[in-house]
Formats: C-alpha cells, sequence, structure tokens
C-alpha cells in the first residue's frame, strides 16, 4: 500500500474514532446520568443498548463516510487509496453489497452480528453484572470510538473499490 494511502486510511479511522468516542459518551452520560444501574436484563440493560448501537453506529457512518470518500475522489481531492488485491481489508470490501444502502446495512449487520457479541462475551467473562450510568457512558465511548476506528477502514476501501470509481465515473489509477 503506498504511504499516501496508508496516512489516508489513519487519518480517517483517527477522525471517526474520535468523533464517535465523543459523541456516544456525552450521549449515553446526558441520556443515563441519575439513573439506575445497567444489568444483563430488565428495564435498564445494556445488552439492548450495546446491540442496537453496534447495529446503528456503523450503519449511519457507513452512510456518511462513503458518500464522502467517493464525492472527494470524484472532485480529485483525494487518489482513491491503492490496496494490494490480496489484503483482507480489500476482501473485506470485495464481499460488501455494491448499492450505498445495502453496504450499509452490511456493516451495520457485521456490527450487531460480530462486534455485539464479542463485547458481551467480554462482559461475561469479565464478570461484569451491572455498570453504573457514569461508567457505562466512558465504555459506550471508549467502545464507539474503536468500533468506528475500525470499521472506517473497511468503509473507505468500499467506497474506493474499482466498481465503485467506475460508478462515479473515475477509473481507478
Amino acid at each position: 500500500m503506498p504511504p499516501e494511502s496508508a496516512q489516508h486510511l489513519k487519518k480517517e479511522a483517527l477522525v471517526g474514532g474520535v468523533s464517535n468516542a465523543l459523541f456516544n459518551g456525552v450521549i449515553a452520560w446526558l441520556l443515563l446520568r441519575g439513573g439506575s444501574p445497567l444489568a444483563w436484563g430488565g428495564e435498564h440493560s445494556f445488552v439492548v443498548d450495546i446491540v442496537a448501537t453496534a447495529f446503528i453506529l456503523p450503519f449511519i457512518v457507513a452512510l456518511i463516510v462513503i458518500p464522502l470518500q467517493r464525492g472527494k475522489v470524484k472532485k480529485g481531492k483525494l487518489t482513491p487509496v491503492q490496496l494490494d488485491s490480496d489484503s483482507r481489508l480489500a476482501g473485506l470490501a470485495g464481499r460488501i453489497p455494491r448499492p450505498l444502502l445495502g453496504g450499509a446495512t452490511a456493516f451495520g449487520l457485521l456490527g450487531a452480528l460480530v462486534i455485539a457479541p464479542a463485547t458481551l462475551l467480554l462482559f461475561y467473562l469479565v464478570g461484569v453484572q451491572q455498570v453504573t450510568p457514569a461508567n457505562y457512558a466512558v465504555f459506550k465511548g471508549v467502545w464507539a470510538g474503536l468500533m468506528a476506528a475500525l470499521l472506517v477502514l473497511p468503509m473507505v476501501a468500499y467506497a474506493h473499490r474499482p466498481q465503485a470509481l467506475q460508478a462515479i465515473g473515475r477509473p481507478q489509477t
């Protein structure tokens, strides 16, 4: 991968990670402050929130990141990210459905079906039974930031696939 492509991916991961960490942490704190601790089940369940966030966050981020990336390439403000054809990132991007809504849904499902269960398994293995609202807000901010930073990489690769670039009238160079 050329250094400029690697640098662009790092920048996008950092921007997506930090902005989502702050946004999700603050929202969780505002919604939960002064409330009851969150537990595995019941009215104040962290399970529902983790699964919902694991779907919604990648879905929305994909709807933002992919068109922005394609627009920058189309306007010539950004050189398409060059990935090795045998890289895992290129392989993952190639398996995601082509229409934007299908791609965003695939990223949401990846979050809900892979990231959420892995997170809940970690909670179980560590022995988490309850979480105070303040601790959950901190956790959610860090977790959402890491998830966004991680998933922005295949989103950029998805936006820069040769088929996507041809569809916007810009062949991959």
